[in-house]
């Protein structure tokens, strides 16, 4: 196993043999979409290199263990990944300002994000993630007092005073402009930095205090940074040293009352 809370500077593929079978409680891979022409986004084809990373992934997972895999709408299209992890939910991460609009086709506002396990996944905490309630309070009440839905089977589906889950469609966490205070630089925008709320709502729904979070294609830290405020434990891989400098800075200068191991 190598050493927790760490960010390991190298190719994924070759660093990911030295993690132990069974050693992970949550993945989160925002890897290569294939849809750029940058060079770490140039894959012959995504579905096999996903169909690869799924592979590669179980073995790592332990039993009830979660993986979020970012991509396209077809980004795991064409591929049985089903002997390998159990999909239970295709997220939309939903975002209509994006500039880029389409005018042969229908623009595509929308990242997917596809929420795997081992076998059946062991932790799910909603209440850590819930959202604000969408349908008015007093509509809402209303209808739990229908005679139907209050003696029917749904009885025990009753508002909840901190909020709703909030599906599979996510519109209320915006992608990072020019303008976010999070953004390291603009030649990271859309591309390689994720929203810290994003990433946040991840880990909190999919893992407790002390799990271990691998993040396969680290960037610029973002999941490191979350997990240090979360307190869970990480372990990172980036093949871009400047990325590695930059992460690493980012956890510090966030983390400087807390004792930091040093990175590779």
């Amino acid at each position: 196993m190598l050493e927790l809370n760490r960010l390991y500077c190298g190719d994924t593929f070759k660093l990911i043999k030295k993690l132990d079978d069974n050693s992970v409680d949550l993945i989160i891979c925002d890897g290569p979409y294939g849809v750029t022409q940058e060079n770490w986004d140039k894959v012959a084809n995504i579905q096999e290199f996903n169909l690869n990373l799924i592979k590669l992934f179980s073995r790592v997972l332990k039993p009830g263990g979660t993986l979020y895999l970012f991509g396209k709408d077809n980004c795991i299209d064409f591929i049985d990944y089903r002997k390998y992890l159990t999909l239970n939910r295709k997220i939309v991460w939903y975002q209509p300002s994006r500039l880029a609009q389409g005018r042969l086709n229908y623009t595509n506002n929308y990242d997917l994000i596809a929420y795997f396990s081992k076998g059946k996944a062991d932790t799910f905490n909603l209440d850590d993630i819930r959202v604000p309630q969408m349908v008015e309070l007093t509509q809402r009440r209303r209808c739990e007092n229908v005679p139907s839905v209050k003696n029917g089977k749904y009885n025990k589906t009753k508002f909840n005073e901190n909020g709703k889950n909030p599906g599979d469609v996510w519109g209320d966490i915006k992608q990072l402009t020019y303008k976010s205070k999070e953004l390291v630089s603009r030649e990271l925008l859309n591309t390689i930095q994720k929203p810290e709320k994003l990433i946040e709502r991840l880990v909190h729904a999919s893992s407790n205090p002390g799990d271990v979070v691998f993040d396969p294609f680290s960037g610029v830290g973002t999941t490191m940074k979350v997990c240090k405020k979360l307190n869970r434990n990480f372990i990172g891989f980036e093949i871009n040293p400047q990325y590695v400098e930059i992460a690493n800075e980012r956890v510090k200068s966030s983390n400087q009352n807390k004792e930091l191991s040093l990175f590779d």
